[in-house]
């Protein structure tokens, strides 16, 4: 399994366990979620009706395709590496006070 299907997986996995307000990463102001959740949501609902496991799941594919990208470049940058003894990512030791 590539390191970018484990992050995959494993971001499906932990999906049930994330709170609304977590995979709102761009919130902030008056306008928590931004307009750009706001507007997914109704383009989503103006074709059928949802659920909100299947709504949260039409919004979060959006964040997940972001992470791997930007695990990808980070890895590809050796500012990251996938360290089983770490338990999964940790940075390189560029700027880490432990030397990782």
């Amino acid at each position: 399994m590539s390191q970018s299907e484990f992050v995959r997986t494993m971001v499906q996995a932990g999906r049930k366990g994330l709170e609304p307000a977590t995979a709102e990463p761009e919130s902030t102001g008056s306008n928590p979620g931004g307009d750009g959740l706001e507007t997914q949501v109704l383009e989503l609902l103006s074709a059928d009706s949802y659920s909100w496991d299947e709504l949260l799941e039409g919004v979060s594919d959006d964040i997940e395709s972001r992470l791997d990208e930007t695990l990808e470049q980070l890895q590809a940058d050796n500012r990251i590496r996938y360290s089983g003894r770490h338990g999964g990512y940790t940075t390189t030791g560029d700027g880490d006070s432990d030397g990782n």
